[in-house]
């Protein structure tokens, strides 16, 4: 299946625009047992940072794929590929990175410079029906290379019982002015808190946001909450909110440690009344992390931080059941599983 995939997939490029493409499909973590060259200064930057990860957490080495065309070099990296998961984008060339450019999609998208490459982080939302991304590499004005990086389809869980979230889940009672008051002000300084510097913050070092592996509540899992009035001391049920997991929930008793899962700024640190008290983090170029329903704060907006630092502490305020950190991560304004980001081997030039 692969061979013919490849064969036909190779033909096609060299009809639609003239020029022969090479590829290789390499899988990592135990998918297949050759690594392509130039792969192994990266996959090192993983197995150094997994090391640091906490017991049960994935420490499986992400997937690579290599792309060439003459002197165009792409590697791409991720989890799996998959739909919702963040992937780093490499491009190396043996004469010159001068004049180099990158489309993604027809869009186009910009890159830093890295250890001898130029590279991007990318991500394709958890509900895209796009079954390749379409990358074409220019020098200059003219075309370099194209190459089609498939995207892999994955299913996501729905849950099978409703959700009910304390006052949250209760409508007998209408929200105060000064709770709407609160809710927008609130919604006004997370979309300001989402706008990103035009510089890099990222370093090879991504740590895992908590001491202790435990997801309560996956990425994107369909969820129901339930909505109900009290009448006559009894409820009586009302439609229910139907939403999609925008982060990952991992467990946490209040006051266990929060770190921050990668180099950045502080945002913003305040309690909202949905989010509790939340850290958002800029790492720069549209890579956006945060940290939910904290029961303190250690960090303030403005604040530089370092991948591993302790920011927080899990707590259950704001809109939960019970304690635990809700992170959650956006690339581009893609919003992502979190924890894929920690599979990629980034390396920056600074």
């Amino acid at each position: 299946m692969k061979r013919r995939y490849i064969s036909k997939f190779l033909n096609r490029m060299k009809t639609t625009i003239g020029i022969p493409v090479f590829v290789c499909f390499v899988f990592c973590a135990g998918k297949s047992t050759r690594v392509p060259s130039g792969a192994e200064p990266g996959l090192a930057i993983v197995r150094a940072n997994v090391q640091t990860f906490p017991e049960g957490a994935d420490k499986a080495l992400p997937q690579v794929k290599k792309f060439t065309h003459e002197d165009i070099t792409v590697f791409a990296w991720s989890k799996d590929f998959a739909r919702g998961n963040a992937t780093l984008i490499e491009i190396e060339s043996s004469r010159s990175l001068d004049g180099i450019r990158l489309d993604i999609n027809g869009r186009e998208r910009k890159l830093l410079k890295g250890r001898g490459c130029l590279f991007v982080l990318h991500a394709n939302s958890a509900d895209s029906k796009l079954t390749a991304n379409k990358l074409t590499v220019y020098r200059g004005k003219d075309v370099a290379a194209e190459f089609e990086l498939p995207v892999v389809k994955k299913e996501y869980p729905v849950a099978h019982s409703k959700m009910t979230v304390n006052n949250f889940s209760n409508q007998s009672k209408p929200m105060s002015e000064k709770t709407l008051q609160w809710i927008e002000e609130g919604r006004k300084k997370k979309m300001q808190a989402f706008i990103s510097a035009q510089e890099n913050f990222l370093t090879s070092d991504l740590r895992y946001p908590r001491d202790e592996h435990k997801i309560t509540s996956p990425f994107f899992i369909k969820r129901i909450y339930e909505r109900f009035k009290l009448v006559r001391g009894k409820k009586k049920k009302l439609a229910g909110k139907t939403s999609f997991h925008g982060g990952t929930d991992l467990k946490g008793p209040t006051g266990a440690p929060i770190f921050a899962i990668a180099d950045g700024v502080v945002n913003l640190a305040e309690q909202l009344y949905y989010d509790g008290n939340i850290v958002m983090i800029d790492h720069g170029n549209g890579i956006i992390s945060g940290y939910m329903h904290q029961s303190e704060l250690l960090v303030k907006a403005g604040e530089r931080v370092k991948a591993g630092q302790l920011i927080g502490k899990t707590g259950a305020t704001g809109m939960v059941t019970g304690p635990h950190l809700h992170i959650f991560l956006h690339i581009n304004g893609v919003k992502v599983d979190p924890l894929s980001l920690l599979h990629l081997p980034l390396r920056p030039a600074h």
